[in-house]
């Protein structure tokens, strides 16, 4: 995969990074950010910020959990990958995300589906 790193797009992909850069979370025009395959084991409710983001990639990483601010991003539209982590729940908030047209939280550890993707009433695909 290219890197790309232009005013709305940051690509971090597997660059190993352990933590996010606490850069990423002043760049409020971001509408495209990859964070997937970087030893995450979290991400800050700081993301809440990132009002214009549209694509969020955090798949492939060590997550346990996923911010409350994450659902604070309520013009999210295109894609939220959360894949291949270690979720066991996914945080009430989330529901707020109704223009969201593709969610992957595939090869986590559910033990109940989680109530807030019912709310996710712009969902083409999960």
């Amino acid at each position: 995969m290219v890197v790309r790193d232009s005013s709305s797009c940051l690509n971090l992909w597997k660059k190993h990074l352990g933590r996010v850069p606490d850069y990423v979370w002043e760049r409020s025009e971001l509408e495209t950010l990859v964070l997937a395959d970087n030893d995450l084991s979290e991400v800050p409710e700081s993301i809440g910020r990132l009002k214009r983001l549209r694509m969020l990639d955090l798949g492939h990483n060590h997550l346990t959990r996923v911010p409350e601010g994450l659902g604070e991003i309520e013009g999210m539209t295109d894609f939220l990958y959360l894949h291949d982590n270690r979720l066991t729940a996914l945080p009430g908030s989330l529901g707020r995300l109704t223009k969201l047209r593709y969610l992957n939280i595939s090869g986590n550890a559910f033990e109940d589906f989680p109530e807030c993707v019912c709310e996710m009433a712009g969902l083409l695909e999960l």
